[in-house]
């Protein structure tokens, strides 16, 4: 096998460029090399010149033509020189030919033109010439290239010469000939030519290499992807430069584990919101061990958050992005999401967030979500006649909305919705027009303080929510409650608890829990900030854990982060959102929790 892998080498390898004039000239071609090797350098220029006189039209006549031109050349009249290897270069003997040309570029160089020097050379880059011109061919090239503005040509012309041109005599030389060259290349010439090069050669190598310095400059993933993968078969090992750029690449490409970004609200509008799940986020990384947390201020603003998210991503290198909130935040922060291909996990309740692109998760359940919750709870206690009763503004008309559609999709009896004006403080009027329907499951879409008012008057009315047995003596009808989150506060029941027993609340995280790690959330959290932790800092405590238990089990790349997310990744989470479905949305619904006295019980 040895010996036939030889055999192939040798056969592939370009033949030796000799003409057999050269070895058996004529007798006057041979009294002018004797001339000459005696110092009768104008004797044998005659000799030749008579020679060719005498054999016009003859490949002998070229071979005196050629060693003319070299003899001259050789004492530094290349311009007398051209003429003879122009004349040579048409020879009907190839190897008269091939060696008129590598020493008509010689010239050209010596004469100053590396452009026209390489033009002529590059032919001749595969073929093999004796030791000596195989030197001039080397040296012709790698000085033309140093002073070329021709770059692209040097570049073809050198790495067709290390592939076939045998061992460079002076290989630190070629090699820096090279590197200037890539360097002399504008960026867009380097990507057009690059895929010309021979692979893995060091002209493509260098080629390459700048090519992902620019790609990684620019942000440019697509750039950034292409080159590091034409560098990947290389022996990176060997090139601490290489390895430092794919190390780059891969930290571009795929973020650094170790450090998770988030784009909160600090300052401005919904700052209270911000500081609170950053303090969720901390704590959990107190918690964790985990990643570094590096945040950045949205302030509420679509503009800063695409600033903020574009600095997380490409100064930071992080992994994953927790937040922003808000649609329009997220949908700026999910361009540079999407370019990057980093997982963002936004704290908005729009269902249109994940619209965005394939990398935003909606960590927050929408109303729909905590709606179709309530009424299919209601539905399977046999309940089926609904009403809402809301604020006419935004909110207020999005839930009479959706409450209309997720009670026709469960079966239920809508009845027509009533509606006051924001600020409302006495409800009699419309608690009586709610009551003068045939409908006793009534959605409150308005916050804990407005509910706080609408409830009793229910109960002056004489409808009441009870949790069991029988109705007051004073009552008159039974009547049913569904509370969204936002109609809930931890002061809601000291306020109006007689009136809410049996109401049904969505509560995706419930302060007075008691389980384990809701307890131990609970009581860091006071301990650390002093307060009771609130909704959003259990969303942020968990969003943080999700993504380091995630990367814990060796989803550590920001691909593989995504794909494990979108699989249904899960941890034991203190609000109900534990895991995401392959729609980038909560798994599961929001816990469901029924008033019984002044608590709330879990309803499974």
């Amino acid at each position: 096998m040895s010996c036939a892998m030889l055999i192939l080498l040798v056969s592939c390898a370009p033949k030796k460029v000799e003409s057999p004039l050269e070895k058996a000239p004529p007798s006057e071609i041979s009294r002018a090399r004797s001339l000459a090797s005696s110092g009768d350098i104008a004797g044998a220029q005659r000799a030749y010149e008579a020679f060719i006189i005498d054999n016009q039209r003859t490949a002998e006549a070229d071979l005196a033509r050629l060693e003319l031109g070299v003899l001259g050349s050789d004492i530094g009249r290349c311009q007398s020189a051209i003429p003879h290897f122009e004349q040579a270069e048409q020879s009907p003997d190839q190897a008269i030919a091939l060696r008129a040309s590598l020493h008509l570029a010689s010239c050209q160089l010596q004469l100053g033109d590396p452009e026209r020097a390489l033009e002529t050379a590059g032919p001749l880059a595969g073929e093999r010439f004796s030791a000596e011109e195989q030197a001039l061919l080397w040296d012709t090239a790698v000085i033309a290239g140093e002073q070329t503005t021709s770059a692209g040509l040097g570049l073809r012309v050198l790495d067709t010469l290390i592939e076939r041109g045998g061992p460079a005599p002076d290989p630190e030389r070629s090699d820096a000939a090279v590197g200037l060259l890539v360097e002399k290349l504008t960026i867009e010439e380097t990507i057009a030519l690059v895929d010309r090069l021979r692979p893995g050669a060091l002209p493509q190598v260098l080629a390459s290499m700048r090519i992902l310095r620019h790609a990684l400059e620019t942000q440019d993933p697509d750039l950034v992807a292409l080159s590091s993968q034409a560098l990947r078969g290389g022996d990176a090992a060997a090139n601490p430069e290489l390895a430092i750029l794919l190390a780059r690449a891969d930290e571009f490409m795929h973020g650094n584990p170790y450090v998770v970004g988030a784009l909160l609200p600090l300052s401005g509008r919904g700052r209270e919101v911000g500081r609170q799940l950053l303090q969720g986020m901390q704590l959990a990384a107190l918690d964790e061990g985990g990643p570094e947390l590096v945040v950045e201020d949205t302030a509420g603003n679509a503009a800063q958050s695409s600033a903020a998210a574009e600095s997380l991503i490409t100064n930071q290198r992080v992994v994953a992005v927790l937040g922003p909130v808000g649609s329009r935040t997220t949908e700026a922060a999910a361009r540079a999401a999407g370019r990057a291909a980093v997982p963002l996990l936004s704290f908005s309740a729009s269902e249109a967030v994940t619209s965005a692109n394939e990398q935003v998760f909606r960590f927050l359940y929408s109303p729909r979500d905590e709606l179709a919750a309530l009424v299919g709870n209601a539905r399977a206690r046999g309940l089926s006649r609904f009403v809402v009763l809301y604020p006419d503004h935004g909110y207020g008309r999005t839930m009479e909305r959706l409450f209309d559609q997720e009670v026709a999709a469960a079966g239920g009896i809508y009845c027509e919705a009533v509606a006051y004006p924001p600020g409302t403080k006495s409800f009699v009027d419309y608690v009586r027009t709610v009551l003068e329907t045939s409908c006793d499951v009534i959605l409150f879409a308005d916050v804990a303080d407005q509910v706080a008012l609408i409830a009793p008057t229910f109960a002056a009315e004489g409808a009441w929510s009870i949790s069991g047995g029988a109705l007051p003596e004073h009552a008159e009808r039974e009547v049913h409650f569904l509370l969204p989150s936002p109609s809930w506060s931890p002061k809601l029941l000291g306020r109006a608890q007689r009136y809410l027993q049996g109401a049904l609340v969505a509560l995706p995280f419930y302060e007075a829990s008691e389980a384990g790690l809701n307890q131990h959330f609970r009581t860091a959290y006071e301990t650390r900030y002093g307060s009771v932790p609130q909704m959003f800092a259990a969303y942020g405590y968990d969003a943080y854990r999700l993504i380091s238990t995630t990367l814990r089990q060796g989803s550590q790349t920001r691909e593989a982060l995504r794909d494990a997310l979108r699989n249904g990744s899960s941890l034991t989470a203190v609000t109900s959102m534990d895991s995401f479905s392959s729609e980038r949305t909560p798994a599961r619904p929001p816990q469901l929790y029924r008033v019984r006295g002044s608590l709330l019980e879990s309803v499974d």
